[in-house]
């Protein structure tokens, strides 16, 4: 509970209770499972999140997302429902329970509890915002929130520097290539040693 109250600290974030702050279009910045086949390259809850819209009372939220596999980059929307407890339940890839626990204008963190068709258990962190990577303070607190759901280190993988480039291609809207950094340090972002990663990217 530590961590959790710490990592909302570096993200300035608020309770999500707010879910107008929820609406727009965004980013993923970060991803985090407890088993991580399920989020590495073209991994099947690797989603690259491209836009969040609730009905009036946000009892049911959609979520749209890019997915990509077999080198085909594929655009899905799912509608999660609002359980009794707060959460949103909805299919794909099996059921999944899912919560947007910190949100500000600027990130949304979510958790979500995925259950496949062959009855496995991953959890997930995803922390979506503005195409803005985590400062160092923020990934610091991410590591150990993730800690402390059991997520080790090197199964939080950067997704920003991948999706911006697919998702605006394929949504048609042009992108400011400036944001991108040289293609040294970008192809430097894939690797899987996230922490030398955010030194890299900032």
């Amino acid at each position: 509970m530590t961590n959790f109250l710490l990592l909302a600290l570096a993200f300035g974030l608020a309770h999500a209770n707010d879910y107008a702050e929820l609406q727009g279009n965004w980013d993923t910045i970060a991803i985090a499972a407890d088993n991580n086949d399920k989020i590495k390259e073209e991994g099947p809850m690797r989603l690259y999140v491209r836009e969040l819209s609730c009905n009036e009372d946000c009892s049911e939220m959609g979520v749209t997302f890019y997915v990509n596999a077999n080198n085909q980059c594929s655009k899905t929307k799912v509608i999660g429902y609002k359980q009794a407890d707060g959460t949103y339940r909805t299919q794909f890839e099996g059921d999944n329970i899912f919560q947007p626990v910190y949100a500000t204008p600027e990130n949304i963190v979510f958790t979500n509890r995925n259950v496949d068709r062959a009855g496995v258990v991953t959890n997930f962190i995803y922390i979506v915002g503005k195409s803005k990577h985590l400062t160092p303070e923020q990934h610091e607190k991410l590591v150990e929130y993730a800690r402390e759901k059991k997520i080790p280190e090197e199964n939080i993988h950067n997704v920003l520097a991948t999706v911006r480039p697919m998702v605006h291609y394929i949504d048609e809207f042009s992108y400011d290539e400036s944001y991108l950094p040289p293609w040294d340090e970008a192809e430097s972002m894939m690797v899987d040693d996230f922490s030398h990663v955010f030194i890299d990217s900032i």
